[in-house]
């Protein structure tokens, strides 16, 4: 069904069209972390590597990770990847000449008896014709017309665009003014109305950029006519309707899931390490010693034998509470 592209009034000032527009959201949020430093909710963990203990924090279990978890990991951030790209791809959008009936042509219905030049406007319509496919009507009524059967011109608009146009392809432009124009006020409106197939040229800022310009005009009265308010709206608008345009919201989110889905594969790639399986988590304010028999230094408290040479180590008094650390501890 066709739909509002704008309008304005005298009093009133310009609107935008009704057409409305969505956007969708993702949410995604990270499940693991580990880090070298400590960070709320936390658990402290060690493995050795070359004699030397090395310290992680993680909030979850970096000791039961399998190659299937590693896999599906990668394969569903290779997907959050993909769909950013995609949004990258297809963020700008240029608009392709519509093919309209070769039988329609842009009409001036001048009702109102208020287009004096007709010339004028009838080649500024017809420009955009050529440019875009879309074919425009102008139609001048009075305020007397409709305002009695209708709250606003809208109304109006539609039903003449129902009762005219078979199909969803036009653009209609009614301007309307009284019978009898006060001199100091003239109360004039116009409003448009467009086929929902005129979407893909006509978007909501294509059609912003009209309205301000034909209110622009037919405010400055004592410069411009109608005629020539209509055409030069026209006018300025056909050189750039057909210039693509970006959409930022996929810019925005394409960028954010690219991001997070590096960030998820090169975090999967570089914390999945076998040396994890061997870790063990620290007790609560956790020390260091070194073995009697090999010199190399353990945590006290994570095991009872040497985890570089197997020797039984030294007996020590110390908690063994496996409570998560907390940002606000300083241990190593």
């Amino acid at each position: 069904m066709p739909h509002s592209s704008g309008g304005g009034s005298h009093g009133g000032g310009s609107f935008s069209s009704s057409s409305s527009s969505s956007s969708s959201s993702s949410d995604s949020s990270s499940y693991r972390h580990i880090k070298n430093t400590n960070f709320e909710g936390a658990v402290k963990y060690v493995y050795y590597e070359n004699y030397h203990p090395v310290y992680v924090y993680a909030d979850y279990d970096i000791r039961k990770q399998t190659e299937k978890g590693k896999v599906l990991s990668i394969i569903g951030s290779a997907v959050t990847l993909l769909f950013g790209i995609l949004l990258l791809a297809i963020c700008y959008e240029k608009p392709q000449k519509m093919d309209t009936d070769p039988s329609y042509s842009c009409e001036i219905v001048d009702a109102a008896g208020v287009i004096d030049d007709t010339d004028m406007v009838q080649s500024a319509i017809d420009n955009f014709y050529d440019v875009t496919g879309i074919p425009v009507e102008i139609l001048t009524v009075n305020n007397e017309d409709w305002q009695d059967d209708y709250s606003d011109l809208e109304g109006y608009a539609y039903d003449v665009y129902v009762s005219e146009f078979d199909d969803e392809e036009h653009w209609l432009i009614v301007y309307s003014e009284p019978i009898l124009p006060d001199e100091d006020f003239n109360d004039w409106y116009w409003q448009g109305m467009q086929g929902d197939d005129t979407d893909d040229i006509l978007t909501a800022d294509k059609t912003d950029d009209f309205n301000d310009l034909m209110q622009k005009y037919l405010t400055a009265n004592s410069r411009h006519t109608v005629s020539t308010a209509i055409a030069a709206a026209f006018d300025e608008t056909t050189p750039d309707i057909m210039e693509g345009q970006i959409e930022w919201i996929f810019v925005f989110w394409g960028l954010l899931l690219s991001g997070i889905g590096v960030y998820e594969i090169y975090k999967t790639l570089t914390t999945n390490k076998k040396v994890f399986r061997s870790a063990v988590k620290c007790p609560k304010n956790s020390k260091e010693d070194t073995c009697e028999y090999c010199g190399n230094v353990y945590v006290i408290g994570t095991c009872h034998e040497c985890p570089h040479c197997g020797a039984p180590l030294r007996p020590h008094n110390i908690d063994l509470d496996e409570t998560p650390v907390t940002v606000q501890e300083t241990d190593k």
